[in-house]
């Protein structure tokens, strides 16, 4: 995992193709995967930033597992605040919208 540093401070950057040895994110068990990691740097107050380029697919169950129930245990100013997204593109994007704005 590479570090930036921020004007703020540390900001852990995860290029999530290379971390998940893949280019396709498609089952609950790695949404689990990355929720853990993201839910420990919260816990920790560590910003991090999610790069998704290089990734083709992501399925509605990845991102459920793991940013639909993360929105559902955290509060949405604090994941806001520290976790950072780039990379979406086409299909993707629009897969992680549609399961957050599906939550309560």
């Amino acid at each position: 995992m590479a570090v930036a540093i921020a004007s703020g401070g540390q900001v852990f950057s995860l290029n999530v193709k290379e971390w998940m040895s893949t280019d396709l994110l498609g089952s609950r068990e790695q949404g689990r995967k990355l929720r853990q990691l993201l839910v420990d740097s919260v816990e920790q107050q560590q910003t991090i930033h999610l790069d998704f380029r290089g990734i083709d697919v992501m399925t509605s169950a990845f991102a459920d597992e793991c940013f639909g129930k993360l929105w559902d245990i955290k509060p949405h100013h604090i994941l806001k605040q520290m976790i950072r997204i780039s990379g979406l593109t086409g299909n993707n994007k629009t897969v992680f919208r549609f399961v957050l704005q599906h939550r309560d």
